[in-house]
């Protein structure tokens, strides 16, 4: 009985620490979900235990259910529904450094470094959209995070710059294109661009 109110508990409790991930005690985001995660895995251990002194087979089939209910339960939650500030507890960067790094190399006609890129086939992508084009200047507009039900991932960013651009023809037009981010364990790396494409 236990386990399967957890299972019923677990998307309001998300939904609960999205909500607290705006406020001023967001910090506590990330140990309260470890600290629900466990919390989960203890009942349903202790479910189990206690059920398999009367049938092992209906224990572990009866554990199995539960996890697969609460993933079908929270994983809508994770889906990205929309853009939104990052919070305030990401700091400062969020991948807007590493976005630059990219674009100031495009306009001095450099290749960005290899730190930069989350894989060389992104890197391997722009090199190949960008051949003919000259970066004349750039402005970031906007920049934020992926809004879903569940607390916001502090791992992917998106920052939308508007590039003034020029063709080899001299012809010059202007483009927002957005650059996405993902942390790695020694900072930001650019995960993917969009909206270039002529």
């Amino acid at each position: 009985m236990a386990v399967w109110m957890a299972v019923a508990l677990a998307p309001v409790a998300l939904f609960a620490l999205r909500l607290i991930d705006d406020s001023a005690v967001a910090l506590l985001v990330p140990p309260a979900l470890a600290l629900m995660i466990v919390l989960f895995l203890v009942v349903m251990g202790a479910a189990v235990r206690a059920a398999a002194g009367a049938s092992l087979p209906r224990a572990l089939a009866g554990a199995g259910g539960a996890l697969l209910a609460v993933v079908l339960l929270t994983l809508p939650m994770s889906h990205v529904i929309g853009q939104r500030a990052c919070p305030e507890r990401m700091g400062v960067d969020r991948g807007v450094q590493v976005s630059s790094q990219m674009l100031d190399a495009w306009r001095n006609g450099e290749r960005p470094s290899v730190a930069v890129w989350n894989d060389l086939g992104v890197a391997d992508a722009w090199r190949t959209q960008i051949a003919g084009l000259r970066l004349i200047d750039y402005k970031l507009e906007d920049s934020g995070c992926w809004e879903r039900l569940a607390p916001v991932t502090t791992t992917r960013t998106w920052h939308q710059f508007r590039v003034t651009v020029q063709r080899g023809d001299g012809e010059r037009f202007s483009k927002v294109v957005t650059v996405h981010t993902r942390a790695a364990r020694d900072g930001w790396r650019v995960a993917e661009i969009e909206g270039l494409e002529l």
